[in-house]
């Protein structure tokens, strides 16, 4: 059985993660949301997650620095910043750290969406197969043991 996506989803602002997390698990992905860097890495560092969505300014510690600390151990997950930090040098800091895309503030969920599947296409970061002991479905819903 394949399971959904895990997606890391770093948003200080409470109505926007909110909003963000909803919208993507409606589109079948599993979505852990922290309202800060710090907490956000302690998150990376016990799980395992297909994609990261980034604030650049979050509490305790930026995106920036979270990107920074997930590129020491793991090159290839795939990193979006989502920021209202529009400058050329914010964008091009991004992806000198190993961001993989960077979306600015408003943006569209459908842009989202797509931005997201054209990432994990690319990184090949799509859902792992599992054993079917550790998903189980129970009518609408699925329960994944992990």
């Amino acid at each position: 059985m394949i399971a959904p996506a895990r997606i890391l989803l770093l948003e200080d602002d409470p109505n926007l993660g909110i909003i963000l997390q909803e919208n993507l698990e409606l589109q079948g992905y599993f979505v852990e949301r922290c309202a800060d860097g710090e907490a956000g890495l302690l998150a990376f560092l016990q799980r395992k997650f297909d994609l990261c969505l980034i604030d650049v300014m979050l509490p305790k510690k930026d995106g920036f620095s979270l990107a920074r600390d997930i590129r020491k151990t793991s090159q290839e997950l795939p990193i979006i910043f989502l920021t209202a930090k529009s400058l050329k040098e914010d964008r091009i800091e991004g992806f000198k750290i190993g961001g993989d895309d960077y979306i600015t503030k408003p943006f569209s969920m459908e842009e989202l969406a797509l931005r997201i599947q054209a990432v994990m296409r690319r990184s090949k970061a799509l859902p792992q197969e599992r054993a079917a002991a550790d998903v189980f479905q129970i009518g609408s819903y699925t329960f994944d043991a992990e």
